[in-house]
């Protein structure tokens, strides 16, 4: 095999640009943030290889890194699980998204040109037509697709990949209010409202509809969950009784 020579370093061999290992962790990567995992989903070594038509090897890599990335945890056996969700988390990461992720997109809208706008508006049709169709997977990657389109243009590589950080923990949740029309409507105004200040090259607006956006989809996902403690709750007491 090729080698290349540094005078700093000791002789390496040259590598693919892009590892088999690399390919799994991004597609599981951008699944887990557009929403396609839902949360206690399980996630063997087996079964990853034999859905992306690979050895095991570079799966178990890939897997490990997402384990280290906080977006897996253990699950029974010797499977990794998407983790759940609290209510004292899901505030957390709405504030921390709220300030990072307006911030970000306030910034973009003094840097986003005629191009990109067109750009975003095509993307945000494209949701819309989604959200009318009740395609809820196509809806949730254009969601992604729309939100990154934006903080592409107002962020650092290192804020961006921040960002993406957290979309791997809240994204599996999404998947949990967004087969709710009403929700996604509602999640198409705040939406529209990004578009529009953009296009006016309103910051403050498109902070505004990102804080909108977030804090909606926060609700509606805490009321899921409250819901969700309430009815174990009442099935603990029919099986105590």
């Amino acid at each position: 095999m090729a080698t290349r020579t540094n005078s700093e370093l000791p002789e390496l061999e040259l590598v693919a640009r892009e590892t088999m290992a690399g390919r799994v962790y991004a597609q599981l990567r951008e699944a887990i943030m557009t929403g396609r995992f839902a949360p206690g989903q399980l996630l063997s070594l087996r079964s990853v290889a034999e859905a992306v038509g690979s050895s095991t090897m570079p799966v178990r890599a890939a897997l490990t890194r997402l384990q280290a990335e906080g977006a897996l945890i253990d699950g029974p056996g010797r499977a990794l699980m998407v983790p759940p969700m609290t209510p004292e988390l899901l505030e957390e990461l709405r504030d921390v998204r709220v300030a990072l992720e307006g911030a970000v997109a306030r910034r973009a809208a003094s840097r986003m040109t005629r191009e990109h706008l067109d750009a975003l508006q095509n993307v945000f049709d494209t949701m819309d037509a989604h959200v009318e169709a009740g395609d809820v997977p196509a809806y949730l990657r254009s969601n992604f697709e729309f939100h990154i389109a934006i903080y592409t243009h107002g962020a650092s590589d290192i804020t961006l990949a921040t960002i993406q950080n957290l979309w791997m923990r809240i994204g599996p949740f999404l998947n949990l209010v967004a087969p709710d029309i009403p929700h996604m409507r509602r999640s198409m105004a705040a939406h529209r409202h990004i578009v529009e200040a953009l296009w006016r090259g309103d910051g403050e607006g498109a902070r505004a509809g990102i804080e909108e956006d977030i804090s909606d989809a926060a609700a509606d996902l805490h009321e899921r969950l409250r819901s969700a403690v309430q009815g174990n709750e009442v099935g603990n007491e029919q099986a105590r009784a």
